[in-house]
C-alpha cells in the first residue's frame, strides 16, 4: 500500500485508568480491518498479547539500538516499510518514557511521521483507580500511604502534573502531539476507541468489536485482595507476570461466585470499624494551578477543544478505603483470610495450572510473533 505522504508511527501512551484497555482490546481485535485501512497494529506482546508493553518496558533498548524489544521493533518496521503500512502502538508504559527514548524512536523511523497521543484524565480520579487496580493485582499499599507523595507536592508528581511527562516530548521537534480528553469525551457520550480512530488515524469507518474490560471491583473485594497478598507473600510485578498469574486473577478463577458475594457481604458489614473515607478538594488552589498550566500549554493540542476555563470537575473528591491493622482486628475477617490463604499457595492443583497455563500462552505468543515476523 503506498502513502501519497510520509508514513507514520502512532504511539498510545494510555495512561493507565483511561479506558486504555478497552481501546487496546479492540485494536487488537480488530488487526485484520486496520490492516486493510493501512495500519500495523503487530501481534507482538508475550508478556500482554494484545499490547505493547515488552516494548515500553525497555525503552533504553532503543537508545542503545541493542535488545530482545529493539529487535521486535525493527522487525514490525521493516515490515511495515516493505508493505507501506502505517504502524500502530499502544501501552500504557510509554508514559515512562524520557525525551531520550522518543528522540531515539524518531531516529530509527526515518522519514516517518511520529504522533504520540495522550488521554488526560482528571488527576484525582486517576491515581485512585489506578491505585484500585493496582491493590486487585495485590501490589499497592494502603490508599493514604499510596496518595501520601502526590499530595505533599502535586507539582512535582506526575500523576498530579501530567505536563512533567507530556511537556518533554510535546516540545520534541517534529513530534504531532495529540491530548484526549476523557471527561470531555465522557460527557459527551463519545465512544473513545472510535474517537481516537478518527482523531489520531484518520478512520471513521470501524466501531469497536469489543465491550469495556478492567470494570472496578467492589471496593470490599479489591481490599479483601489486598490484604490476602500481603497475608500470603504471594508474588507480584513484571518479573512474576511471565511466569504466573497475579492475585486478582487468582481470585477471578479460583474463588466461586457464592465465595466472592460472602467476602463482600462479611468486609461490608464485618469491616465497618475498619472504613475509611478520604476527602480531597478540587478547588485548591494547588489542583486549580495544575489545571490552568495544562490548559495554557496543552490547549490547541487537545481533543475535543475545551471551550471554557476548566477541564476538570469542581465537587470534592471522596474516596473509601479499609484500614489494614482495624481489619486484621475482626475476627469475620481473620476466618475469611484463613479460609482463602490455601488458594495462594504454589502447590494449590488448581493455582499451580494456572501458571502452568500462563507459561505456555507466554510461549505460545512468543511463537506466533516469530512467525509472523
Amino acid at each position: 500500500m503506498k502513502h501519497d505522504r510520509p508514513p507514520r508511527l502512532v504511539m498510545h501512551i494510555g495512561p493507565h485508568k483511561t479506558a486504555t484497555t478497552y481501546m487496546q482490546a479492540n485494536f487488537h481485535d480488530n488487526a485484520e480491518a486496520l490492516l486493510k485501512r493501512g495500519w500495523l497494529y503487530p501481534s507482538i506482546g508475550e508478556r500482554v498479547g494484545i499490547a505493547h508493553h515488552d516494548l515500553s518496558d525497555h525503552e533504553d533498548q532503543f537508545v542503545h539500538r541493542k535488545g530482545p524489544a529493539y529487535d521486535d521493533f525493527m522487525r514490525v518496521l521493516q515490515r511495515a516499510d516493505r508493505e507501506g503500512l502505517d504502524i500502530l502502538l499502544s501501552s500504557e508504559g510509554f508514559r515512562r518514557w524520557k525525551k531520550r527514548h522518543f528522540q531515539a524512536i524518531g531516529d530509527l523511523i526515518g522519514r516517518r511521521k511520529l504522533t504520540v497521543v495522550y488521554t488526560l484524565r482528571d488527576p484525582l480520579d486517576t491515581i485512585y483507580s489506578f491505585w484500585a487496580q493496582k491493590a486487585s493485582m495485590g501490589s499497592a499499599p494502603s490508599l493514604p500511604t499510596w496518595m501520601e507523595k502526590p499530595l505533599r507536592s502535586p507539582a512535582r508528581a506526575t500523576f498530579m502534573n501530567p505536563l512533567r511527562e507530556i511537556r518533554p516530548v510535546a516540545e520534541l521537534p517534529g513530534v504531532d502531539y495529540k491530548v484526549l480528553l476523557y471527561e470531555e469525551i465522557r460527557r459527551q457520550e463519545i465512544d473513545i476507541y472510535a474517537y481516537f480512530l478518527e482523531v489520531a488515524l484518520g478512520i471513521v469507518d470501524l466501531k469497536p468489536t469489543k465491550p469495556s474490560t478492567n470494570e472496578r471491583l467492589p471496593i470490599e473485594l479489591t481490599e479483601f485482595i489486598r490484604l490476602l497478598a500481603k497475608e500470603s507473600s504471594f508474588p507480584t510485578g513484571k518479573a512474576n507476570s511471565r511466569r504466573a498469574v497475579h492475585i486478582g486473577l487468582v481470585m477471578r478463577f479460583l474463588f466461586k461466585p457464592e465465595e466472592k458475594a460472602r467476602i463482600i457481604e462479611t468486609m461490608a458489614k464485618a469491616g465497618t470499624p475498619a472504613r475509611r473515607t478520604l476527602s480531597l478538594p478540587r478547588k485548591s488552589r494547588r489542583f486549580t494551578a495544575i489545571e490552568r498550566r495544562l490548559l495554557l500549554v496543552l490547549r490547541e493540542r487537545m481533543y475535543p477543544r475545551p471551550a471554557g476555563k476548566t477541564l476538570f470537575g469542581r465537587r470534592v473528591a471522596t474516596f473509601t478505603y479499609y484500614d489494614d491493622e482495624a481489619l486484621r482486628e475482626i475476627p469475620e475477617i481473620r476466618e475469611l483470610l484463613q479460609a482463602a490463604l490455601k488458594k495462594t499457595k504454589k502447590t494449590y492443583p488448581p493455582l499451580a495450572a494456572l501458571n502452568m497455563g500462563k507459561r505456555l500462552l507466554v510461549g505460545w505468543r512468543r511463537i506466533r510473533k516469530r512467525v509472523r515476523f
